[in-house]
C-alpha cells in the first residue's frame, strides 16, 4: 500500500514524534542492557550454573512478547502514548525485583523480575511502528528508532565494569550494577513519553484512516485474528521476526557465559557484547533503506543467509575467540535485516490501524516465545554439547526461513507475487 505525502502539518508532527521516540529510546535501551548482558553473569552467581545462564533472558523476552499483547490493546484503546510509557515503568519493576533478588539470593525472585523487565524490552521494540504512523516512508522511520535505540544498547553493555563497584558499595554482586542503572533510565523514558508524545500519533492516524479502512480488514476477537493470519505477507513477517530472534537470543543468552569461562573480564565481555549490540541496530539506516529501495522480502531473505553463516563460524571456532567476536558480529546484522525486513511486511500489510496494533502484538508475541524457546535451552547446549552446536541449532530455523522467502517471491499465473494480498484466504 502506498502512502501519499503527509501534509505540512503532518509532517510537524512527525518530526515531533520522531525526537521524541529518539530520546526515549536512548534512555530506554540503557535500561534493557542489563537484562541482555548481566542477567546470566547474575544467574549464574546465584546458582553456582552455568545451565541456568540462559533462563533470565529466556525469562524477559517471554515477558516482552506476553507484555506486548496488552501493551497492543492499551494502545488499541489509548494511543502509542499510554502503551509505551506503562511497559517502561514495567520495566522499572521488573529491575527493581532483579535488585531485590541480588541482595536476598533469591533466584525466583531473579526469574520474576526478569520476566517483568521484558515491559522495557516491548516498549523499545514496539516504538519502531510509532515511528511510522505518520510516515510515508515507513522502513526508513522505523530504522531511525532502531537506530537510536542502538546508542544506549551499545553504551549500557560497557557500562558492566564501571557500574560494579556500584554495586559492592551497597552490598551486591556486581552485575546488579546494571540494574541499578535500569530503574532511572525506565522511568526516565516513560516521562518523556508521557510529557512530550503529544498528540498520540496513532490516534491521528486512526483518525485520518477510519473513512477510508477497507471492509475486510475490520473485524473484532477472533475474527481479527483470521484476517491477520489469513494474510501471507503477515504470516510471512511473523516467521521472519520469530527466527531472527531465536537465533540471536540463543546464541547472546549465554555468551557472556562463554567469554567468561575462557578467560574474558569482566570489561571484556562488557566491550565485546556491546560490539555485538552496535552491529544488531547501527546497520538499521541501510537496511531500511535497502527495503524501502527493493522491498522488504529481500532484506529478511539477506537477514536469514547472515544468521545461517553467524552459526557456521561460531561452530567453526569453537573456543577461539576472535571466530566467536566474528559470529557475533554476523549474528547482530543478520538479526537487524530479519527485524527491519520483517517489521516492514507487518507494517505494510493492508490492514486498518485498529488491527495493525493487534498485528504488532502478535510479531512481538511470535518473537517472544521463539526467544524464550532459545533462551531457555542454551544453557543446557552450552553445558551439553559447546558453543557451537548452540549456534548451529539456533540458526538452523533460518533454513526454512529461506524457502519461505524464496517462495513467496515467485510470480504467480495471473500476474501477482505469491503471497499477494489478492491470494485467496485459506
Amino acid at each position: 500500500m502506498s502512502t501519499p505525502p503527509p501534509s505540512p502539518s503532518l509532517a510537524a508532527l512527525q518530526r515531533r514524534v520522531m525526537r521524541v521516540l529518539v530520546v526515549a529510546q536512548l534512555l530506554g535501551a540503557v535500561g534493557l542492557a542489563a537484562g541482555g548482558t548481566a542477567g546470566a553473569l547474575l544467574a549464574e552467581h546465584l546458582t553456582g550454573s552455568a545451565a541456568a545462564a540462559g533462563l533470565p533472558l529466556s525469562l524477559l523476552v517471554l515477558g516482552s512478547g506476553v507484555g506486548a499483547v496488552v501493551v497492543a490493546q492499551v494502545m488499541r484503546d489509548h494511543g502509542r502514548r499510554a502503551g509505551l510509557a506503562g511497559a517502561y515503568l514495567a520495566g522499572a519493576m521488573g529491575a527493581a525485583l532483579v535488585v531485590a533478588a541480588a541482595g536476598w539470593d533469591s533466584w525466583p525472585l531473579l526469574l520474576a523480575g526478569s520476566l517483568l523487565l521484558g515491559g522495557g524490552n516491548a516498549a523499545v521494540m514496539l516504538a519502531r511502528y510509532a515511528a511510522a504512523d505518520l510516515s510515508s516512508r515507513r522502513a526508513r522511520s522505523i530504522s531511525t528508532v532502531v537506530t537510536a535505540a542502538s546508542v544506549g544498547a551499545v553504551v549500557g553493555p560497557n557500562l558492566l565494569g564501571p557500574a560494579g563497584p556500584l554495586a559492592r558499595a551497597v552490598g551486591l554482586p556486581a552485575p546488579t550494577g546494571l540494574f541499578l542503572l535500569a530503574i532511572p533510565a525506565f522511568l526516565g523514558a516513560a516521562l518523556v513519553l508521557v510529557a512530550f508524545l503529544r498528540p498520540d500519533p496513532l490516534l491521528v492516524a486512526s483518525s485520518a484512516a477510519r473513512p477510508t479502512a477497507p471492509p475486510a480488514a475490520r473485524g473484532r476477537g477472533r475474527g481479527e485474528l483470521a484476517v491477520l493470519l489469513g494474510d501471507r505477507r503477515i504470516r510471512l513477517a511473523l516467521l521472519v521476526l520469530a527466527a531472527a530472534n531465536l537465533a540471536m537470543v540463543g546464541v547472546m543468552a549465554v555468551a557472556p557465559v562463554h567469554l567468561h569461562h575462557h578467560g574474558a573480564a569482566m570489561g571484556t565481555i562488557g566491550l565485546l557484547i556491546g560490539a555485538h549490540i552496535a552491529a544488531m541496530y547501527l546497520p538499521s539506516p541501510l537496511t531500511g533503506w535497502l527495503a524501502d529501495a527493493v522491498g522488504a522480502r529481500v532484506v529478511a531473505g539477506l537477514g536469514a543467509l547472515l544468521l545461517l553463516a553467524a552459526g557456521t563460524v561460531a561452530a567453526v571456532a569453537g573456543s577461539g575467540q576472535v571466530g566467536v567476536i566474528v559470529a557475533l558480529l554476523l549474528l547482530g546484522v543478520g538479526w537487524n535485516a530479519g527485524l527491519i525486513g520483517g517489521s516492514a511486511l507487518l507494517r505494510d500489510a493492508p490492514v486498518s490501524p485498529s488491527l495493525r496494533t493487534r498485528a504488532e502484538g502478535l510479531g512481538e508475541l511470535g518473537m517472544g516465545a521463539a526467544a524464550a524457546v532459545g533462551g531457555s535451552g542454551a544453557g543446557l547446549l552450552l553445558a551439553g554439547g559447546g558453543f557451537g552446536l548452540l549456534a548451529l541449532a539456533a540458526v538452523a530455523p533460518c533454513l526454512l526461513l529461506l524457502v519461505a522467502v524464496g517462495a513467496g517471491g515467485r510470480p504467480r499465473s495471473d500476474g501477482h507475487p505469491s503471497g499477494s494480498v489478492l491470494d485467496p484466504l485459506p
